[in-house]
């Protein structure tokens, strides 16, 4: 009986014993496959915070310990060195941007856009002095004024500087000394026509009536001896007919006009800086002022509306000079835009404003870019440390 319930129970020890292995086996793999996960997963996440942390060295004992700071802050100037490297050699090149911004789609849609603006801007009733305030620029028409006149008297200077030690000959443009030659008739007309004129006014015969007092008071009697010949008439009434008698002679506009011709011959010799001297330099200045605010009073423009200005021309600024400005400019930037693009130095910008980053900072915007990615970094640690747990928890029990 007792050889009978033994053949009974053992059976049953054995498969209780059995099931009792089995669940040890479980237990153990999943076991090692948790740790392994753990281990993996936690591994990956302080390598990804030792990329940025510890911000600073950690000294022990007058030693500073390895791996502090982190691998970002120790390389940083370095890390922005290659960034501004990595822009311009790969990201923001000149062929990139120039393809993608001078087209003929992004000409066209400047134009567009420029001439909405144009047209916009020389519509407005506001005077250019008003927009020009606007910007901050005040006393707008004085200044402009003032700078013009400054721009005309530089000119003169210049001009007069370089023509120095000239004569008026060397000067003046040939047709225009043959133009003054042949004016000197009628100029010598004029001044008969007018000396006539003059004499013959009660104006005229009072200076001349005085000219012959001052003459005479110098003489003495001699007035008196002509008086007694004359009898009892004025001796102004006796000149002033012979003296308008010679201005209505026709040998009177010749005389005068050979005399001008002689003078017109010597003053063309006359060196440049003798006639100034001879005006005076300061009446030059004042009248080249006075002539430039006369010829272009920019105080007045400057307070007329923009749309009054612009009246008779918006429409041409618009369809015809915007296009063509913006095609040059265009043409401008594909010709010039490898010299403008290196004296950009975006290497540089980039540099100085990855190394000016705090490393909280940069962390922060590393982290906010990659956080997905960086997330799936630490899951697959913690996924291949399960597989490496699993596949130790087989090799372990196998071999125990």
């Amino acid at each position: 009986m007792f050889f009978q319930l033994e053949r009974v129970i053992k059976p049953l020890f054995q498969a209780t014993k059995g099931e009792i292995l089995m669940d040890e086996f479980w237990v153990k793999i999943l076991f090692m496959v948790v740790v392994g996960a753990v281990i993996g997963g936690f591994t990956n996440l302080l390598a990804i915070r030792m990329l940025f942390r510890p911000y600073k060295p950690i000294y022990i004992f007058g030693k500073q310990l390895p791996l502090t700071p982190g691998l970002i802050p120790k390389r940083q100037d370095e890390l922005a060195s290659q960034l501004g490297k990595l822009v311009v050699e790969h990201l923001i090149t000149p062929e990139s941007i120039q393809s993608k911004v001078i087209n003929d789609a992004s000409i066209q849609n400047m134009k567009i856009f420029v001439q909405a603006e144009v047209k916009k801007a020389l519509s407005t009733e506001k005077s250019t002095a008003q927009l020009l305030d606007q910007l901050g620029i005040k006393n707008s028409s004085f200044s402009l004024e003032q700078q013009l006149q400054t721009f005309v008297l530089s000119k003169y200077e210049t001009w007069l500087g370089e023509n120095s030690g000239k004569s008026l000959q060397d000067i003046v443009p040939l047709h225009i000394q043959q133009k003054a030659v042949e004016s000197i008739p009628d100029i010598s007309r004029f001044i008969v026509t007018k000396g006539k004129e003059y004499f013959n006014s009660v104006e005229g015969k009072g200076r001349l009536e005085d000219m012959l007092d001052d003459f005479f008071k110098e003489r003495g009697k001699l007035i008196n001896l002509i008086q007694m010949f004359i009898g009892n008439e004025k001796l102004i009434d006796k000149i002033q007919p012979e003296i308008i008698k010679f201005f209505e002679q026709s040998r009177t506009i010749d005389i005068l006009s050979v005399m001008m011709v002689k003078e017109w011959e010597n003053l063309e010799k006359w060196d440049v800086m003798k006639v100034e001297g001879l005006i005076g330099k300061e009446t030059i200045r004042q009248f080249i002022t006075e002539k430039t605010t006369e010829m272009i009073p920019v105080a007045t423009i400057m307070e007329k509306p923009v749309r009054e200005l612009t009246a008779n021309f918006s429409d041409t600024i618009v369809e015809k000079g915007v296009p063509i400005l913006v095609e040059k400019g265009a043409d401008y930037l594909i010709n010039h835009f490898q010299p403008l693009f290196q004296k950009l130095h975006l290497d540089d910008i980039v540099e100085e404003q990855v190394a000016s980053f705090s490393v909280s900072r940069l962390e922060e915007m590393v982290v906010s870019i990659t956080k997905k990615e960086l997330s799936m970094i630490t899951y697959l640690g913690a996924l291949l440390g399960g597989i490496i747990g699993l596949f130790q928890g087989f090799v372990t029990v196998l071999l125990g």
